[in-house]
């Protein structure tokens, strides 16, 4: 049995795991992030208290106990100095995606423990085939295993409804003490992972009811056993309520807060119509068509109906408790206007239970066709040596083929999704595209701005068909990474695939080929006839051209954008200088050259300089391509400078050697003068 349960455990393991860090950097679950926030505060201010009731603390709780781990495990390694490193805020894009994989892998454990425990659930209702079948479904279950990869409560809150489940069926079975305290804990835990869980402990309801019933029959007192099931429902009522407060102990200690937060969750789940999966009250049609198309599949449903009749007749009090479990588990989800699928999570397991047990009673019943004394052999008799082959092909053939029908839909689903997630997310991929082009011009990307944070050429933009491409070339940009979740000129959008070479096209989400949004990455090309900036002509040595330059006033600025032309000389004291240079590279350097600008006065004293390699952040002259146009940022801060005009200088010098390049027969040129106001 142990073996049973540690291999069954491990096979729906594996899944669950299996491209765990999909899309990362990327977050598209809008969820992982308001969890993992959390999370890391309460880990950062050593606070206990979540301050988010939106969901109960359980989870944040467990959450907190893995960031903590895995922010000193990043401190033993280097990653981190402190737990102050761990980054609060996401965005739906982490720059801690190892944080993710962690977290991930914390539901896809418990989501696994799911899988064992209903098999003990289900051969203590039915039997070893029924508990092999259901194990076997919901380890390979495509929904479960997709919101096993998850930061969130939905599918490891069916480990505690499983649990209650559990309780309750010894209630039914058995009535004692400790399975009321049981129930009372899962039913707490299911309540401290997410609300409307909680609601499972009112299958006991049903539990007692059929006792009572089985007593009463069987010609038991059953008024003296009903005062003591009575007691049984109220302490498992009062373990329920003790778990949940010690889970989600806030929810008592900073009451309002718990009030406000469940109230507002409570209205936008009531008055939002539009969002969610589907919308509207009492929509059981939309969770039968969800159990139909993504739940259980078709062959699942079929299976389910059909073999339900059947094994009412054969199972009537579990039936009873799984259909009970199920319709009060979806009942506060009817209640509210807004629905999400997801929400079914936590009565997924006995879903799949119910399907897996119908499945098993119909092929039994298809089985007892072949024998004339209308007996049916388990599983175990079937395969004795005793029973001819053919005896154990009517047996088996039956189950295996309902099983298949069960089984095979989730398993391909769950391959197609693995291999899904397994390939690169689209934005990443258009990245790694763009960076391994020649950088010597602008980027424009409509994409997270936290991905192309330190990038000095890249520029996000909320919506990249607003311009035309004229306007991209004149103002310095190369490539451009074009979002399919963000066009909105079509005019523009075509006028710009028209004008550019295609280096990557990112397939459409509704293709089901790449995790991440559709779209191009084009490459322009360059037009300097179109760029606005003050043409300077200059060679240094054999290697590189000076084009010209764009100079104003203005902060210093930690990327190089487009100034338009600007050739503003005045400055006033204190002022910095913001200054593009357009080069021009005449050849392959192996060195990397270093940019000094120098400024000095009326009589050749040196102000202020600056000296810094080109594009020494990003881009140094050692990786330039012969005939590449390459723009820098040569901004520089002054000094209170007293009024009157002043020479800006430039030269370059060898970053080992310290040997500065000619120009015009010097080793340094006056780009342009400027003037101090007074």
């Amino acid at each position: 049995m142990k073996r049973m349960l540690v291999a069954l455990f491990l096979l729906a393991l594996v899944p669950r795991l299996w491209a765990l860090d999909w899309g990362l950097p990327y977050v598209e679950h809008p969820d992982e992030p308001a969890l993992v926030e959390t999370a890391v505060r309460m880990v950062q201010e050593r606070d206990w208290n979540p301050r988010r009731f939106m969901y109960p603390s359980l989870y944040f709780y467990l959450l907190a106990g893995v960031v903590f781990l895995h922010a000193q495990w990043g401190i033993a390694t280097g990653v981190y100095t402190s737990v102050a490193d761990l980054p609060l805020k996401t965005y739906l894009f982490t720059l801690a995606p190892a944080l993710y994989v962690w977290l991930r892998a914390l539901t896809a454990m418990l989501c696994a423990a799911t899988v064992p425990l209903i098999y003990i659930v289900a051969r203590r209702m039915f039997d070893t085939s029924s508990a092999l079948l259901a194990a076997l479904t919901l380890s390979v279950a495509e929904y479960h295993v997709q919101h096993a990869h998850f930061i969130t409560t939905d599918a490891l809150t069916g480990l505690w409804t499983t649990l209650a489940l559990l309780g309750i069926w010894n209630v039914v079975q058995h009535g004692r003490l400790r399975d009321y305290v049981l129930t009372g804990i899962a039913t707490g835990l299911a309540a401290g992972t997410k609300y409307n869980a909680g609601v499972i402990g009112l299958v006991l309801v049903v539990a007692v009811a059929l006792r009572l019933i089985a007593s009463r029959a069987a010609g038991q007192p059953w008024r003296s056993e009903m005062i003591a099931h009575m007691r049984g429902i109220a302490l498992a009522g009062s373990v329920a309520i003790v778990v949940f407060t010690l889970t989600t102990p806030f929810a008592v200690l900073d009451f309002p807060s718990f009030r406000q937060s469940v109230t507002r969750t409570m209205i936008q789940y009531a008055t939002h119509a539009g969002q969610g999966d589907f919308s509207g009250v009492w929509r059981l049609d939309g969770y039968a068509l969800f159990f139909c198309e993504d739940g259980l599949f078709p062959s699942g449903v079929l299976l389910l109906v059909v073999g339900l009749p059947l094994l009412m007749r054969s199972a009537p009090r579990q039936v009873l408790i799984l259909v009970s479990a199920i319709l009060i588990g979806l009942l506060p989800l009817a209640m509210q206007t807004v629905h999400f699928t997801r929400n079914t999570l936590p009565v997924f397991p006995p879903v799949i239970l119910l399907a897996s047990a119908a499945t098993i009673s119909l092929s039994r019943a298809i089985g007892q066709r072949f024998f004339a004394d209308g007996t049916f052999l388990n599983v175990q008799r079937a395969l004795d040596r005793r029973c001819t082959p053919s005896i154990r092909l009517a047996h088996m053939l039956p189950m295996l083929i309902g099983g298949c029908a069960l089984i095979t839909p989730q398993l391909q689903e769950t391959i197609w999704r693995l291999s899904y997630w397994s390939r690169p997310y689209t934005l990443v991929q258009a990245a790694a595209v763009i960076r391994a082009q020649p950088r010597g011009m602008l980027v424009a990307v409509e994409a997270n701005p936290v991905q192309w944070a330190g990038d000095p050429v890249a520029h996000p933009f909320d919506i990249i068909s607003e311009h035309s491409p004229v306007w991209y070339l004149s103002h310095g940009y190369r490539y451009l990474l074009l979002n399919e979740d963000r066009r909105r000129n079509q005019e523009n959008y075509h006028r710009l695939l028209e004008s550019g070479r295609l280096l990557l096209v990112m397939p459409d989400r509704d293709w089901g080929a790449q995790p991440g949004p559709g779209g191009v990455v084009l490459d322009l090309g360059e037009r300097v006839d179109l760029m606005p900036f003050t043409r300077c002509f200059a060679r240094f040595g054999d290697s590189i051209e000076l084009l010209g330059y764009e100079l104003q006033p203005g902060e210093l600025r930690s990327r190089i954008t487009p100034l338009e032309g600007a050739n503003y000389r005045i400055v006033t004291p204190g002022q910095s200088l913001q200054l593009n240079l357009y080069w021009r590279a005449l050849a392959r350097m192996d060195q990397d050259f270093v940019l000094f600008i120098h400024i000095y006065d009326q009589q050749d004293q040196r102000v202020a300089q600056r000296d810094l390699p080109l594009r020494y952040d990003d881009y140094p002259t050692s990786r330039w391509h012969p005939g590449e146009l390459v723009i820098d940022r040569g901004d520089m801060p002054l000094p209170t400078l007293p009024p009157g005009e002043y020479h800006l200088v430039i030269g370059l010098y060898d970053s080992q050697t310290h040997t500065r390049l000619p120009v015009q027969g010097e080793t340094s040129m006056v780009l342009t003068t400027i003037k101090v106001l007074p």
